[in-house]
């Protein structure tokens, strides 16, 4: 396993690196770059290679409304959606209300 950091090279004799996440400060949604540059045994580094790592956050938020089961006739009432919630570090940034009938 391997903590990251950016522009820091991490030299290993092996083939494969872990990259470590810190629950704490995940790597953040979007594209990160990783190089990687190999050397031989008589000392020749090759030029580097590049990919590009998609982080994506694919877990649905959860709606939750409340509301009053019963309300007197010409009263008006509140829907409340502040119970819904996204898995952190997300967060809910906007409500879509709809009446169904």
């Amino acid at each position: 396993m391997a903590t990251f950091v950016i522009g820091t090279a991490i030299e290993t004799t092996d083939p494969t690196i872990e990259f470590t996440v810190d629950p704490n400060n995940p790597l953040p949604v979007g594209k990160h770059s990783f190089q990687l540059a190999v050397a031989d045994d008589s000392g020749n580094v090759s030029l580097p290679d590049t990919v590009v790592v998609v982080v994506r956050d694919s877990v649905l938020p959860t709606a939750v409304v409340t509301a009053p089961s019963q309300v007197e006739f010409g009263a008006t009432f509140l829907l409340d959606g502040r119970k819904s919630s996204d898995v952190a570090p997300g967060k809910v940034v906007k409500y879509v209300w709809t009446m169904l009938d």
